[in-house]
């Protein structure tokens, strides 16, 4: 996340070695596109100092995850992400994102670990999350509202193979009970990236075998 992200035109052009490399933002799958409105997202999502006077919920287990730039978004949804590559950590993802699509960065807020790349289960925030920044993660409509108002993470894996390890999912759980608590992020708005109403990217991320009903029936 940065105010205006590059257009992901761009990861159309990349070489075949890009779905070794890129993840979910550049999958492209036979899932229809799915359209839709969140009329309570659809309003100015700019970022002022203003916000750091509200009062957001925490917990000193999870406070290694309260952003350390001062001040934070009023988030308002999550987004989640499978890396479609078997390995990845930050720095790779955030070289790849750079180099290949042109980005300031790594696209997503968080990234989870299996073990091949970064630690299995080990939660790494990304420069978006502690410095609060729009993300580019899920490109939606001309509203831009999911890289705007929702946070995106990533789990390391190819989910259309294989399940996420039970380790990166004791941490997703935890972070997303730190998540929906601090922002009041309803269940409702945990999205898929091919759940996100307005995306725009045909994609079967996070993947056929990421357990999304598990997630929304155990937070």
């Amino acid at each position: 996340m940065f105010k205006k992200i590059i257009a992901f035109t761009n990861a159309a052009c990349i070489a075949s070695i890009a779905v070794l490399v890129v993840g979910c933002a550049s999958e492209e799958t036979d899932t229809f596109q799915i359209i839709g409105y969140v009329p309570s997202l659809n309003h100015s999502s700019s970022t002022s100092m203003a916000e750091s006077s509200k009062t957001y919920k925490s917990t000193v287990l999870y406070s290694q995850w309260v952003p350390s730039c001062g001040y934070e978004r009023n988030w308002k949804a999550v987004v989640i992400h499978h890396s479609a590559t078997e390995t990845g950590s930050v720095a790779s993802i955030d070289y790849y994102h750079r180099k290949y699509n042109g980005w300031d960065g790594i696209g997503y807020h968080f990234l989870i670990g299996n073990g091949n790349g970064s630690g299995n289960g080990q939660v790494e925030s990304t420069f978006r999350w502690r410095e609060q920044r729009t993300g580019a993660h899920c490109k939606t409509d001309e509203s831009n509202w999911a890289n705007e108002n929702a946070i995106g993470i990533c789990l390391v894996g190819n989910f259309e193979n294989s399940r996420p390890t039970n380790a990166q999912m004791v941490s997703l759980m935890n972070l997303l009970r730190f998540l929906t608590e601090r922002y009041d992020i309803p269940v409702s708005r945990i999205y898929g990236h091919n759940t996100t109403p307005g995306h725009s990217t045909n994609t079967n991320c996070p993947g056929r075998y990421f357990p999304m009903s598990y997630v929304k029936n155990n937070l």
